[in-house]
């Protein structure tokens, strides 16, 4: 009867701690990927489950590195950063968390967790790579620019069609069916001047193909907003002067990745991995 009773009692621990170890996919020396986070990370990456394991994995090893190196970003830091970011395209916080779950699907929390990563990240390229780092000469950034011309093209103007709504949800329900009648989304059919409208909102519509939604923006205090790009007018390319400061920040970023690419994968090859199990693709 005792042992009955002592099985009965240890049964609960022992159920939570086979869920936990069957949860975890991956051991990375002492750090563990789970299938959950494999399975969160994918949804929002799209990728395959290679790919998504191989960002999780450098992710696990960024946060190795800084522990070594006591490394810390503070929640205060990711505000601030994040206040930044809202001030540069003129909108308060909460229309960035808004306009971040529309464009890509993230969570406030979610925002936040990735600002965290990237700030972590330069701190870490701060510590092992700025020595490292060369300005780009002449030859480099004029081969560049020949190279990429494709990405430097922009349109003088942008025939497009704007909704708008104090309601989210029936714009969603417009955009993504444009023929349903929704009393509360109003549409105005515009050109808009690629110089003279904000620089992130013209990226946005340039990136966006022909006849096709932009994501769910912010507009104002309560409203709502999203283009429909009807064409693009007068491509053309500015002169390697105009951008000779955007492609040599490009050129630097480029080198940055290629320094800490080969710092996580030297870091790769002499750690601990140990891959338990991984979701069916």
């Amino acid at each position: 009867m005792r042992k009955f009773f002592l099985t009965l009692l240890m049964a609960p621990f022992l159920f939570s701690a086979e869920t936990a170890i069957g949860g975890i996919a991956i051991t990375i020396d002492g750090e563990v990927i789970t299938l959950y986070e494999i399975k969160q990370e994918q949804a929002l990456s799209h990728l395959s489950v290679k790919k998504t394991v191989d960002q999780l994995i450098r992710l696990k090893l960024e946060k190795i590195e800084a522990k070594e190196r006591h490394i810390k970003v503070s929640n205060q830091e990711v505000i601030d950063d994040l206040k930044d970011m809202a001030k540069k395209n003129s909108m308060s916080l909460s229309q960035l968390y808004d306009a971040m779950n529309s464009s890509k699907n993230l969570s406030e929390s979610q925002v936040k967790q990735k600002t965290k990563e990237k700030l972590l990240k330069d701190k870490i390229f701060n510590a092992i790579a700025m020595s490292e780092m060369e300005e780009p000469t002449d030859d480099e950034v004029e081969e560049y620019y020949e190279l990429h011309l494709d990405d430097y093209t922009a349109p003088k103007s942008i025939d497009a069609v704007l909704y708008s709504s104090k309601s989210k949800q029936d714009l969603q329900k417009k955009v993504s069916n444009p023929m349903m009648q929704v009393p509360s989304v109003t549409t105005e059919s515009i050109e808009l001047e690629t110089a003279k409208i904000n620089p992130r909102l013209a990226e946005l519509l340039i990136k966006t193909k022909d006849n096709h939604f932009t994501p769910v923006l912010p507009q104002g205090q309560n409203g709502h907003m999203a283009f429909y790009v009807v064409k693009k007018n007068d491509l053309n390319t500015p002169p390697l002067s105009l951008l000779r400061t955007q492609v040599e920040n490009t050129i630097m970023e480029h080198k940055r990745e290629q320094i800490l690419g080969e710092h996580f994968q030297r870091m790769r090859i002499n750690a601990d991995i140990k891959v338990l199990r991984l979701p069916k693709e």
